[in-house]
């Protein structure tokens, strides 16, 4: 071969190599280039996916710091589609322990995606079940659960979460976005194999902290006491709702029936509805409290004037409205006292429908209160223009008009604390784990009535319950004060019901010092419907143990513990820190109490509380009508007065807790 043609050869082969050079280039600058961001999301897509992290929701705790509401770790199973090779065994395995549907679980199995979830936030012992099984293809991942360790204690207060822990009613939903915090997010990684490793690449931010106005000891006398009227009355809904008249917080909101918020799927619709600020009912008599005050406040009368109630029935635009007895004269004072519907009606017609309208508006009816919680209603209050010729009459007795028992009981309070009337609340403050607190809520009111109105109202309503309508609602030795209320309800003809009623009660205790303010509302009970008969003792029951747990002395004079404890020699348990060793030896003495030996005996014995919990010794307590005060945690070691001692109701004993036993 020739020398030429040898070159030409080498020429040959070298164009051809630089060809097949260019092409690979071309090809490789196409690839790594211009398709390069298509090629890494498709890569991406195949090899990695991202999911979010849901933050733990802040802790909602009562005023004394008991959590209500939390957030705990729990397991969730998701499963690798493409890593299962018999998606129907696996899927029929599964649905015999989640028990789902084995169709719909093999049709998530039977994808051809990288992840699908098949249960979410399970309780150990189905991850157990799970585990047991080595299924192909499936996976944990942690999540958070919400939590509420009183189970149906508040349910209807604090709210629920849905799966994906967003609030969805109460206090949940009503400060969703503060108690949420910021999602974290995982990624799940897959290999050639393929196997899945996963990573956290940005760890959740938990939600804000709130602390409640709510007492939780004083939530579960609510509770059991509603119970305990539910089984009596039969009644097909029962709201009580207590509070500081002297600053608007809420101490305590119950409702039946209620419902276990860590298992909302199990719950019914009716039971979840708070109906302590959603409830739109007719007042009846606790509304006479307006029309009576705001003819006292406008100098159109006095408690002492005197009124011809007509021997029981008054006709107004040519209708006749009886009383619920015939009544002839009453002084103003005892048209509260026995509810007279004419005594009323006279002072209404006094005030005329614009001036009586403006006092409906000024003590918060019609308008809404102004609660942290989410579904309240702003009552049914007609403009004076709208009003019949009878309108007047019945308004005045508390017909024609809507209310929630939210707004009556702002009402009562503001007569308990000399005419202030205030927002109520339920969350005293919000506190991020990373930014602080972000709210605090004070006291916001307005004066509505004078000092010498409700100075007046106060007498009228405390001689209610010593001697009116409301006897059977005074705490043993307190003085208390408040207004019964009994309603027709409107039946399904557009008429009031002769069957069904809504029996009320609203005040508040002790006179000399409000305490607590608390309205109960029983709506329909079978039997007995007065409120003087249904819910005037249900509200004895409750301020008696509210006030004797807050440790308020009685004020009717008889009743004031007094008693001194000899000191006891008796050396306490080892167990119990050297600076309280001594603890159970303090002399306990309430006022001026005289020496032992003239010291007359109460009337409780003190029971032999060593070696309980608080909770059970709080309650024996109550029962008893005594309040523990305690001291350090776990079982009872010590106490002061010790057993066996007799005092009076509404004394204060001391008790020591310790860890070790």
């Amino acid at each position: 071969m020739s020398a030429n043609a040898r070159l030409t050869r080498v020429w040959t082969l070298a164009g051809i190599l630089a060809t097949w050079v260019l092409v690979i280039a071309g090809r490789l600058y196409y690839l790594q280039v211009v398709e390069s961001a298509n090629f890494r999301e498709e890569a991406a897509r195949q090899q990695q996916r991202s999911l979010d992290i849901t933050p733990p929701r802040g802790v909602i705790s009562d005023r004394t710091g008991k959590v209500l509401a939390t957030t705990i770790k729990v397991d969730s199973v998701f499963a690798v589609p493409r890593e299962i090779q018999d998606p129907g065994r696996v899927a029929a395995a599964l649905a015999r322990i989640t028990k789902q549907s084995p169709g719909k679980l093999q049709e998530k199995l039977s994808s051809s995606s990288y992840f699908a979830w098949v249960q979410r936030k399970i309780d150990p012992s189905m991850r157990a079940e799970i585990e047991r099984l080595k299924l192909p293809g499936i996976h944990f991942q942690e999540e958070d659960r919400r939590s509420y360790p009183g189970g149906q204690l508040a349910a209807q207060l604090l709210g629920y979460v849905n799966i994906d822990d967003n609030g969805l009613a109460g206090i949940e939903y009503r400060y969703d976005k503060v108690l949420r915090g910021e999602p974290g997010k995982v990624v799940m990684l897959v290999d050639a194999r393929p196997r899945v490793f996963s990573r956290v690449e940005q760890e959740p931010t938990a939600g804000a902290d709130l602390t409640l106005t709510v007492d939780e000891h004083i939530q579960f006398i609510l509770e059991r006491e509603l119970q305990q009227a539910a089984a009596t009355t039969k009644a097909a809904h029962i709201s009580m709702v207590a509070q500081n008249p002297r600053t608007g917080e809420i101490l305590g909101m119950a409702n039946y029936p209620s419902f276990n918020p860590n298992d909302i799927q199990r719950s019914k619709p009716d039971s979840r509805i708070n109906r302590a600020v959603s409830q739109v009912y007719e007042p009846g008599s606790t509304f006479k409290i307006l029309t009576l005050g705001a003819a006292i406040e406008e100098k159109l009368t006095t408690p002492e004037e005197l009124i011809d109630c007509l021997n029981g029935s008054i006709i107004i635009a040519k209708h006749k409205i009886r009383d619920h007895k015939p009544f002839g004269v009453l002084s103003v004072k005892e048209v509260m006292q026995y509810s007279s519907d004419v005594g009323a009606i006279k002072l209404g017609m006094r005030l005329g429908d614009d001036r009586l309208s403006s006092y409906i508006e000024r003590l918060g009816f019609g308008r809404l209160t102004g609660v942290d919680l989410p579904g309240e209603e702003r009552g049914l209050v007609r403009p004076p223009e709208r009003w019949s010729k009878i309108s007047i009459g019945a308004v005045s007795m508390g017909q024609e008009i809507g209310v929630t028992p939210l707004q009556i009981l702002s009402m009562v309070s503001a007569v308990a604390n000399g005419g202030i009337l205030y927002r109520p609340y339920v969350v005293s403050k919000v506190e991020h784990p990373r930014d602080g607190v972000l709210v605090r809520n004070e006291p916001i009111g307005q004066r509505v009535l004078s000092e010498a109105t409700t100075n007046d109202l106060q007498e009228m309503l405390e001689v209610v319950v010593t001697d009116g309508t409301a006897k059977a609602s005074k705490p043993e030795g307190y003085r208390a004060a408040g207004k019964t209320g009994t309603a027709q309800k409107i039946d399904e003809s557009g008429r009031y019901s002769t069957t069904k009623f809504v029996a009320s009660f609203a005040g508040y205790a002790p006179v000399s010092n409000p305490s607590i303010a608390l309205i109960v509302v029983v709506d329909e009970p079978r039997g007995a419907y007065h409120g003087g008969d249904v819910a005037a003792p249900i509200f004895k029951r409750v301020v008696e143990q509210v006030l004797r747990y807050r440790s308020v002395p009685p004020d009717v004079p008889e009743y004031a513990p007094r008693y001194t404890v000899a000191p006891d020699r008796a050396t306490p348990p080892e167990s119990i820190a050297p600076q309280a060793k001594d603890w159970s030896l303090v002399r306990a003495s309430f006022g001026d109490a005289p020496a032992p030996e003239e010291n007359p005996a109460g009337n409780v014995v003190v029971p032999d509380f060593q070696g309980k919990f608080l909770r059970p010794a709080t309650e024996q307590a109550l029962k008893l009508g005594i309040t523990l005060r305690s001291k350090g945690s776990g079982r009872i070691v010590a106490q002061n007065p010790p057993a066996g001692v007799r005092v009076n109701a509404g004394a204060t004993v001391e008790v020591l807790l310790s860890l070790t036993p």
